[in-house]
Order: structure tokens, then C-alpha cells, then sequence
């Protein structure tokens, strides 16, 4: 956990930044054998503690007929009865896989599979969500993965997607990292949820570009300049497990495509990334490329929603008020002169999208506000001698907050507008 404390008087809020992973295990289960993994994997997640464990299956609608004289319905008894066969199959999955005696709670429910299972674990507030993601054979993969597809892009907990070998938790992670603060936001729950790990690699993809040799070694020399400070700050940002050996790996290519290498290179037992964002994170778990890295993945896929990172880390206590509005102007000025050319994270906070990066490692230059039509300008880039920059415009504009960390420094600029809200985050 770390804390941003705030000064006495000054209109700061005080920020606390702690998971609140405090939910059951979901797990969910058909009845049939791709599942066992995930059933075993909730078993070892909830071992010798008091998390709750929910175990969660779905009766699919069955499809209508059209006949002659309109739609021919299924009779009711065949809908109780495939009811009653699958809490029986799933009933019997658990003893054989769990033994007899598991006390946990069996939910049956109708609909959609996906969208039932991402709906009942956001009602329950799970911690997260476990599903399971085929066979072996690679045909059978391919169709038993669109479920677990299905609830990644619905769900707005994590999703652990367990692979059939899956039998011991989980020693070697490797974390994909476009190093945005959503990425590492993503990497700070997920290694709450996994526990004590023993080898962590940090593993950024850059992209492949259609460029002549010459210009195409510039461009990568240029490139990796800055990936060696990337990683250092956000091994600055998470706290590892003890004894936990971290290592930065850089690779280039197609994303899913060389993680899945580097999982099966490096006996990996599982990939960690955020499932919605901008940038690595986006490409690896948004449209075709998430069909690739499910049905590809001979090891488990643990997905964290963006939205769920972000919100843990802005976790905010509201004990004092915001700046008065006669304010704003000053407070801006001096903000800007405290940090002119800190490098920050731009991102909009829209209730309607989640939490979305516009750009991540631009030096900051600088803020105002304008009394007469109540916006805010929100000028990065840098300072002199490049294209490199972009000013946001901010209207209807409701509160500004500054906060700070533990050490008194400027941390994070809020600006509150109509429903949502812009932050530009200082790098530590």
C-alpha cells in the first residue's frame, strides 16, 4: 500500500492507494473436462484462507423453431430437465475433480453464457472471475476458448483464463508492459492476486516498422534510449514479492505472437496483461490479436479490466474541499512552475469508456485556466525542437485538485468536467 498525504489547507485531497480484492472466487464451470482446470485453480487460490468460492454455470436458452404456424417452442420439461442434468454434471464434476465434502455454493442461471458470468461476478463483487480454456487439441481450443474471449471483453473483473495443465499455483509471470499507467496499474492487481511469485519478467514489445535496414536500425536505436528508464520507473511503481526475481525483456514483433513464444521459451505458467486501453495493452486483448493469444496459449491468461486498475490506484479519500474556482488561475500558475518538464501521463476518465491514456512519458509544460470560458489548458511535449506536443482543452470544468504523495511532491493534477474527469500524472 502506499499513501499521498495531504497539506494542511492547501485544497489537496488525500489519495489512498490499496486493492480492495476482497470478493468471492467465481468460478465457472459446464460440467465438462475444460473446466476441471479452473475448478483446481480456485481450490489452490482459496487454500488455507476464508475466500469465499462461488461456483457459477449457465443454462443456455434453448433456439427456437420456426414452424408453419409461428415459432415452435421447447416444452417446459425439457428445460427442467436439461436444468437438473447440468447441476447433476456439475455436481459430479466436483467431487471427482475437488472430492467429496467442498463446501462451496453452486449459482445456476439462464442466459448468455459470457454475458451471465460478467454480469453475476460484478453482482457479487468477486475478486475474480476463473474460466477454463479448452483441450489440448488445438481444434478443440480453438472452439472451447470463445467463452472465456467472450467474458474477457464483458468483464469488468479480472479473469483468470486457466489452462487445462494447470495444476500448482502459479511461480513464473511474465507481465506485458507498453509501461502506460494502465499497464502498470494492471500489474499492481494482478500480483495481488497471484501471490508469492519466484520469477517475474517484465516483457515490452516493440513494433516491427516497414522501413529501409538503415532507417530501421535508427529508429530502433532511438527507441530503446528510452525503454531502459521505462522499465526503472515501473519496477519504481510495484512492490514485488520477496526473493522474487525480476528481469526486463524487450522483444519485437506481433505482440500475441511473441509472448506466446516467450511463454512456451521460457516455461512461463502465466501471461498477465490489461484487457482494455491504449497502446501493447490494447493491441494484445482487442479483437483478432485476443483470439490469437487465448487459442494459442499453452499456459493460463490472467486479464485485468483497466478500469479496475485505474479505479484502485485513484482510490481516494475526500476529506478536505476542493480549490475555490477564484483559485484555480494561481493554483495552476504554481503547479507549473513546481513542474515544468516532469514527464506525465495524460488520460481521460470517462464513466461511459473507463479510464483511457492519451499519452504517457511527455515532458509536462504547463496548465492555466481561463475565468472567462471556465476551460483549462493542459499544454505536454517537448519543450523545444520537435513536433511532439498536444494541448488539451478542457470545458465545463467542476473542480481542480492537486495531490501529493507521502513526500509532500505534486503527484497527480485532477481536473473534474460534466461527468468525467482528466488527470495528468506526474512520474515518480
Amino acid at each position: 500500500m502506499r499513501e499521498a498525504v495531504a497539506t494542511p489547507n492547501t485544497g489537496t485531497e488525500a489519495v489512498l492507494e490499496e486493492l480492495n480484492l476482497v470478493g468471492p472466487i467465481v468460478v465457472a464451470t459446464d460440467g465438462t473436462d475444460s473446466a476441471n482446470a479452473a475448478l483446481r485453480a480456485a481450490a489452490l487460490m482459496s487454500g488455507g484462507t476464508d475466500i469465499p468460492v462461488v461456483v457459477l454455470t449457465v443454462v443456455e436458452p434453448l433456439p427456437l423453431v420456426a414452424a408453419d404456424y409461428g415459432l415452435l417452442l421447447p416444452p417446459v420439461e425439457t428445460e427442467a430437465a436439461r436444468r437438473a442434468a447440468l447441476i447433476a454434471r456439475v455436481r459430479d464434476q466436483m467431487q471427482e475433480v475437488l472430492g467429496a465434502g467442498t463446501p462451496w455454493n453452486v449459482e445456476v442461471r439462464d442466459g448468455d453464457p459470457a454475458a451471465v458470468i460478467a454480469r453475476t461476478a460484478r453482482e457479487l463483487k468477486a475478486r475474480v472471475i476463473l474460466v477454463g480454456i479448452g483441450h489440448h487439441n488445438l481444434l478443440d481450443r480453438m472452439f472451447g476458448g470463445e467463452t472465456a474471449l467472450h467474458v474477457l471483453r464483458l468483464s469488468k473483473v479480472p479473469v483468470f483464463a486457466v489452462g487445462m495443465d494447470f495444476d500448482a499455483l502459479p511461480t513464473r509471470a511474465a507481465f506485458a508492459m507498453d509501461f502506460s499507467e494502465q499497464s502498470v496499474a494492471a500489474a499492481r492487481v494482478a500480483l495481488a492476486l497471484l501471490g508469492p511469485l519466484s520469477g517475474i519478467y517484465l516483457v515490452h514489445v516493440a513494433p516491427r516498422l516497414e522501413l529501409q535496414p538503415a532507417m530501421y536500425a535508427t529508429w530502433m536505436l532511438d527507441y530503446s534510449v528510452g525503454v531502459g528508464p521505462a522499465f526503472d520507473r515501473v519496477r519504481s511503481q510495484l512492490e514485488f514479492p520477496p526473493g522474487a526475481t525480476v528481469e526486463n525483456v524487450t522483444l519485437t514483433g506481433k505482440p500475441s505472437r511473441e509472448l506466446l513464444e516467450f511463454a512456451r521459451s521460457s516455461n512461463i505458467d502465466v501471461l498477465v496483461s490489461g484487457n482494455r486501453g491504449t497502446g501493447l495493452v490494447d493491441r494484445i486483448l482487442v479483437g483478432s490479436t485476443t483470439t490469437g493469444l487465448i487459442r494459442g496459449a499453452a499456459t493460463s491468461v490472467l486479464a485485468v479490466p483497466t478500469s479496475l486498475a485505474m479505479s484502485a490506484r485513484r482510490a481516494t479519500t475526500a476529506t478536505q474541499p476542493s480549490l475555490p474556482e477564484q483559485e484555480w488561475a494561481k493554483a495552476l500558475a504554481d503547479f507549473t512552475h513546481r513542474n515544468a518538464g516532469r514527464l506525465a501521463t495524460l488520460e481521460v476518465d470517462d464513466p461511459e469508456i473507463g479510464a483511457q491514456a492519451q499519452q504517457h512519458d511527455y515532458p509536462f509544460i504547463g496548465a492555466a485556466y481561463d475565468h472567462h470560458d471556465r476551460r483549462v489548458e493542459i499544454m505536454i511535449g517537448d519543450m523545444e525542437g520537435s513536433t511532439r506536443h498536444l494541448t488539451r482543452g478542457i470545458g465545463d470544468v467542476r473542480r481542480v485538485d492537486i495531490l501529493k504523495d507521502a513526500a509532500g511532491n505534486d503527484w497527480i493534477l485532477r481536473i473534474a468536467h460534466g461527468s468525467g474527469q482528466t488527470l495528468l500524472t506526474l512520474s515518480r
